[in-house]
């Protein structure tokens, strides 16, 4: 069983059940490569009547077609969505002008008022590990908040003046304190939203390697040039320890760091563009 709810997480929920009364707009950001698994139920039910833009990062590591499906799906559930690689400045003046696109009446209803237009207040929120933290730095062209390849960097609520339009509150990865199913929490530790350390990663890079042999096949056989005798779990692992000797002292394979490398082939994206949320029309 796969669960991971630190107590600043518990903090970080009630402080933005507190203060997400103060912002105009919420942007949840989510990981392209898990468009499902990464929507954090407690945050759907605290925003609920608040304007919101849904943030698909990491759009450069996930199936593009999928990533479309999903685009979709989430504009039919009536959220504005944007498609972003947090690293790729173009990308991020989408984000804005999401925020921007959803004020519009509003702002034109303030203006019929004679009010004048102040900041927007956004909250940037998301799961550990999703990119948030890359997406502020992009907005403001500096760092002012600490990235990190792994969960749970930001630890605390900051407000961060992005321009004369923005204004954003900043906030920790947040996930949930039980997960409906084992399979959303391995896609998360997958992706890299639950530290490695409190997973098996030998069962994670099983998983891993199942899902990519029914869906991403291909990807695998070029990574690791495997043979058509080759494509088993077992066969997979002994030719990766083979080629980059990872073995025990007493020679024997040493299954824990053949499955930390095919995590870090996967999320670094050198085992190609997947999405593991495969998208079913219901």
């Amino acid at each position: 069983m796969i669960q991971w709810y630190p107590g600043h997480m518990a903090k970080a929920l009630r402080e933005v059940s507190e203060k997400v009364r103060l912002v105009d707009v919420v942007m949840i950001v989510l990981d392209a490569r898990v468009p499902a698994s990464s929507l954090n139920p407690e945050i759907v039910k605290l925003v609920n009547n608040k304007k919101v833009l849904i943030v698909l990062n990491k759009r450069d590591k996930a199936d593009n077609s999928q990533t479309a499906l999903w685009k979709k799906y989430y504009e039919t559930k009536n959220y504005q969505v944007v498609t972003v690689n947090s690293k790729d400045n173009s990308d991020v003046k989408k984000i804005l002008a999401g925020v921007k696109e959803l004020m519009v009446e509003k702002r034109a209803k303030d203006a019929l008022k004679g009010l004048k237009p102040r900041p927007i207040k956004t909250m940037i929120i998301g799961i550990p590990n999703a990119g948030k933290s890359t997406i502020i730095n992009g907005l403001v062209h500096k760092k002012v908040a600490t990235v990190g390849d792994k969960p749970g960097v930001t630890k605390n609520q900051q407000w961060i003046r992005i321009n004369q339009v923005l204004e954003l509150l900043d906030t920790p990865g947040i996930l949930w304190p039980k997960f409906e199913n084992q399979e959303i929490a391995s896609n998360l530790a997958v992706t890299g939203a639950i530290k490695d350390e409190i997973v098996d990663v030998y069962e994670l890079g099983k998983y891993s390697l199942n899902f990519y042999l029914t869906y991403y096949k291909n990807e695998l056989v070029n990574r690791y040039e495997l043979k058509d005798t080759e494509l088993e779990i077992d066969a997979i692992y002994h030719k990766i320890a083979l080629k980059n000797g990872l073995y025990r002292n007493d020679k024997t394979i040493d299954f824990d760091r053949v499955s930390l490398l095919i995590l870090n082939d996967i999320r670094s994206g050198r085992l190609g563009k997947i999405t593991l949320d495969r998208y079913r029309n219901e």
